[in-house]
């Protein structure tokens, strides 16, 4: 971070990016899915899932991308995010499919703004 804060400065979009990136790696290791990341991001942004869960958005955050990262939170076809059961797990489908639970969040509003 300090090569890239000397390189760029501290308030740089470079070092804004790489600390989130390895923000990310925390959750994901060195293989971070970019966009469902990011995506979960606006989720959190745009919704009032920290209020609902009566927690901080940091630690909402946190809890999120950590469930995401294992598959148990996944994001749908429409964007919407999805507690999930992942194949091969004593509660998964017997099809060897995903298992989509509870709808947690809805799509944030520029990607239905899209559709």
């Amino acid at each position: 971070m300090s090569k890239i804060d000397m390189a760029f400065g501290p308030n740089s979009r470079e070092a804004t990016t790489m600390r989130l990136m390895l923000d990310y790696r925390r959750f994901y290791g060195p293989n971070i899915p970019l966009g469902a990341a990011g995506h979960l991001d606006l989720i959190l942004e745009n919704t009032n899932l920290a209020e609902a869960m009566g927690v901080t958005q940091t630690e909402t955050r946190d809890a999120v991308h950590s469930l995401h990262a294992q598959g148990l939170l996944l994001i749908a076809d429409d964007g919407c995010l999805w507690l999930t059961v992942p194949p091969g797990t004593p509660y998964s489908a017997p099809n060897g499919q995903w298992v989509f639970v509870e709808k947690k969040a809805d799509a944030p509003p520029e990607l239905a703004a899209a559709d």
